[in-house]
């Protein structure tokens, strides 16, 4: 029922949307010729709404979908896609996703358990990963260009190097390094080196802090409008 009436709202804008266009024409005035971008950062799909936390930074030209959580403090860098449109997808306080990433959900997991995007807190996801329906636990690390399939867990206190594939399945244990295509044990962290991938998140979020300042909130840029012409 909810998807009906989604649906039926959205017809009745569009309806409107076009005879409006329509009428400028004949009046001759081009002024629904946008010189903004139309790109929303966060977005619904149908009765599927994301839930983005006041103090989570999303970027302009990110894009979060559907069935999504963001939790405190928690970042989506430029260019990164989260798209919850099949299962949902929670990203943990404190916690960032690198530019140019996606993070999916799926309908079925392959393991048995159930099929979700679970990444925990003051997890640090670099640039370019793909994680579709995998479970990244709190404190762990994933590094650039890694991929991580479905039903696969990194543990808490982990770190995945970067370029590594973990397979479907594939579990890296807390407080070891795993790398490679596909992915095999490196060595043990040390206390140290867990500590140190705390505070690489804080640092994150700081500056995640920073950039969103610069920016005004998702959806507002309209407001712009009448500056632009």
């Amino acid at each position: 029922m909810k998807r009906f009436t989604s649906g039926l709202g959205k017809a009745f804008r569009e309806t409107g949307q076009a005879l409006d266009r329509m009428g400028m024409r004949a009046q001759d005035n081009w002024v629904f010729n946008e010189k903004i971008c139309r790109h929303r950062a966060v977005m619904n799909l149908f009765d599927q709404r994301p839930v983005v936390a006041d103090t989570s930074f999303v970027a302009p030209n990110a894009s979060v979908i559907g069935n999504v959580n963001l939790k405190d403090q928690s970042s989506v860098w430029y260019g990164t896609v989260i798209r919850g449109d099949q299962s949902p997808i929670n990203i943990g306080g404190f916690s960032s996703i690198g530019d140019r990433s996606s993070v999916l959900s799926t309908a079925a997991n392959p393991t048995g358990f159930a099929a979700r995007t679970y990444v925990g807190n003051w997890v640090t996801v670099g640039q370019g990963c793909v994680l579709k329906g995998c479970t990244i636990d709190d404190y762990a690390s994933v590094g650039d260009g890694c991929i991580v399939q479905e039903g696969a867990l990194v543990e808490a206190n982990a770190v995945l190097l970067p370029g590594s594939v973990l397979a479907s399945g594939q579990r890296v244990p807390s407080g070891e390094v795993y790398g490679g295509n596909p992915a095999v044990f490196v060595k043990k962290l040390e206390k140290e080196e867990m500590e140190k991938q705390t505070m690489v998140a804080d640092k994150i979020c700081a500056l995640a802090r920073s950039h969103m300042e610069e920016f005004l909130p998702y959806g507002t840029l309209y407001q712009n409008k009448e500056t632009l012409k």
